[in-house]
This record gives C-alpha cells, structure tokens and sequence, in this order.
C-alpha cells in the first residue's frame, strides 16, 4: 500500500488495520490501538484483473476513506 495513513482521530494512535466489512466484499480501515473504524468500501469481484489487484485497490480505497476527516462546516 502506498496511500499514508493519518493518525486515529481518537486516540491519536499510528497503527490501522485493513479488515473485512459485513462480508467478503466489503473492507473498512481500522485503528488497531481503540478499534475505531471508518466505513465499509465495497471491492470488485468481477470484471477485469485479479482477486489480488481488488483487494489492493480495496485496501486504498478504505485508507482514503480513514483519511477522509470532515472540515468544520461541510455537510458530509
């Protein structure tokens, strides 16, 4: 994974976790020191490339959801 991750916005913590969601199609990013989590990102299962490079692109896709912090002011 190239994508750098920010600290936990909990505990402040350096550590995540690439885990599965609700099923196998599913992963979240998660803080391994309080077990915060950001949400799911669905990964590809068909189509072109491999089970490999979905999972890769899932995993990014979850750390750039954990980075995602919202700005004071912004509706999410």
């Amino acid at each position: 994974m190239t994508e750098a991750t920010l600290p936990c916005p909990f505990c402040g913590f350096d550590a995540i976790a690439i885990d599965e969601g609700s099923t196998f199609r599913w992963l979240h990013a998660e803080c391994i020191q309080c077990g915060a989590r950001c949400g799911e990102v669905r990964v590809q299962t068909m189509g072109e490339g491999t089970p490999a490079e979905w999972r890769a692109a899932g995993e990014l896709a979850a750390l750039a959801r954990w980075n995602k912090r919202p700005v004071e002011g912004e509706k999410t």
